[in-house]
Order: structure tokens, then C-alpha cells, then sequence
């Protein structure tokens, strides 16, 4: 765990320095997972969870955006309940209207660390829960300018599970976010 966070605090002091003078932005979020377990034998029902976190990106070009996230998120299904630290590299384009708002496409590739785990399903025992998840993010975010030093946006996104979540179960998660997001731009 130790390492976790050192490697997140690295990326995020670095991604500062680079990201100061183009553009940059960091935003706090919070919102609302629902996710399930499915692949192989398994289909769990779906679950309620929530996230929250922390975003840092910028803006290249007027119309790309780069982030970089850390977040809890809470993932599973049924009686199966996994939080997760989980850190997204994400790429997108953005279009910006005269008025302050504009929407956001994007994708990239996300790696999630496990720091909880409870289980009544005796094919998906925490103890056979995998320390790493690789997932496929892609999501929508539309949002507004509140003047030169806030923005506020809601974003929707899912995530394709690329690696099975229990050594046990082909089971991979599957997991939508909402989210709310109050941002700020950096060294303007």
C-alpha cells in the first residue's frame, strides 16, 4: 500500500510541474457507482457503491484534454464488495461553446488497487481476489465555466473490466460512474 501511494503522489507532482503553464486544471469529484460481476459462471446482480476523487488534466490544442485520476471507487456486485483505489489515464476531445459550456468525449486506460474486499459468494472469496484490475474507461462529461477561476461538470462513464477480478471466477467488473466535479484552473 505504501507503494501505491507513493507512486500516486509521484505522478501527481510530477503532472503538476509538466501541466502548469498549459492550460492545467485539478478538480475534486463525487458521485454514484453501479457495477456488477460478470464472465464465466458469474452474473451477479447489480450493486449501488459511490466514488470520489481527485483530477488533475490539461488542456492542449483548445480541444484535447489529458487527465490524470485518483479515486475510490467502489466496484462488485451482489454480496460481493470491493473498493478500489483506482488511478485512469484519460484522453479526449472537448468542444466549448461562447458561453462557457462544453461537453467531453473520452477514453483511456485505468489500473485499480483493491483496499477492501467482502464477500458472501463462495466463488468470489476475498481471498482469492487479484491485486491489480485493468479496466477501459470511456465516458461523457458536460460542464460549464463559472468564470475565469471555476468550472463545474457532471460525468457519466463506464468501465470494461480487461482483467479478471478473482483468481477463481473469469468474473470481470463492470462498472458505471456518476459523478460531480468542481474544478479550478492551475498557475493562471
Amino acid at each position: 500500500m505504501r507503494r501505491i501511494v507513493s507512486l500516486a503522489l509521484s505522478l501527481v507532482l510530477v503532472a503538476t510541474t509538466a501541466v502548469q503553464a498549459q492550460g492545467a486544471f485539478v478538480a475534486v469529484s463525487g458521485g454514484a457507482t453501479l457495477g456488477d460481476l460478470y464472465g464465466g459462471v458469474v452474473n451477479t446482480d447489480s450493486r449501488w457503491g459511490g466514488t470520489a476523487g481527485i483530477s488533475l488534466g490539461y488542456r492542449n490544442f483548445n480541444y484535447l484534454v489529458t487527465e490524470l485520476e485518483g479515486n475510490w471507487v467502489q466496484k462488485g456486485g451482489g454480496d460481493t464488495r470491493i473498493d478500489y483505489i483506482e488511478i485512469p489515464l484519460l484522453f479526449g476531445g472537448i468542444a466549448q461553446a461562447a458561453n462557457g459550456l462544453g461537453a467531453r468525449l473520452y477514453t483511456g486506460i485505468g489500473i485499480a488497487f483493491p483496499i477492501s474486499c467482502k464477500s458472501d459468494a463462495v466463488q468470489l472469496a476475498c481471498d482469492t481476489k487479484k491485486g491489480t484490475e485493468w479496466a477501459w474507461p470511456i465516458g461523457l462529461q458536460v460542464g460549464r465555466w463559472l468564470g475565469p477561476n471555476r468550472f463545474v461538470a457532471l460525468d457519466a462513464r463506464y468501465s470494461i473490466g480487461l482483467s479478471d477480478a478473482f483468481d477463481t471466477s473469469l468474473a470481470t467488473n463492470r462498472s458505471w460512474q456518476f459523478r460531480a466535479f468542481v474544478g479550478f484552473p492551475i498557475g493562471q
